[in-house]
């Protein structure tokens, strides 16, 4: 009997052994897992970190360049400015010749004709048929109806 009882106690302890050794190694496999997963989450992190970093330098580099920029266009308009104020104004007659000398007597011919022909426009001295006191067309048809029934 006390070898039986020394077996039964042999494989109890065997039993408990492995149930123990496997509930360690599952918990330590688990542990490595979110080691595992506490790493990666961590590297995004740094990535993530690192892209705002970038983001934000970058920003202000164009903001920097924008600012450069602006300051140039405002010197660059008062500079304009005083040269313009100080410049006399344009006289829209002068003799700014686009054109040869012989297009611009030619069209300034035609200019003159153009206003003779505008001036010369003769008036009619008479009263347009369309207006007429008398009837005429569609309406002399009606007015002589309206006649004859009256």
């Amino acid at each position: 009997m006390t070898v039986t009882f020394a077996l039964a106690w042999l494989i109890a302890g065997l039993v408990v052994g492995i149930v123990a050794t496997r509930l360690y190694c599952l918990r330590q496999f688990n542990q490595s897992k979110l080691q595992v997963e506490l790493n990666e989450t961590k590297q995004q992190l740094q990535q993530y970190r690192s892209d705002v970093t970038e983001h934000v330098e970058t920003t202000h580099q164009l903001m920097s360049q924008l600012h450069e920029n602006y300051e140039k266009i405002a010197r660059h308009m008062t500079q304009t400015k005083m040269q313009l104020i100080e410049r006399p104004t344009f006289d829209n007659r002068s003799e700014l010749n686009y054109f040869s000398a012989d297009t611009t007597a030619q069209i300034r011919q035609s200019i003159h004709k153009l206003d003779e022909r505008r001036k010369v426009k003769d008036e009619p001295s008479y009263q347009p048929l369309d207006y007429s006191n008398t009837a005429s067309g569609l309406m002399k048809n009606k007015t002589e109806q309206n006649s004859s029934d009256n």
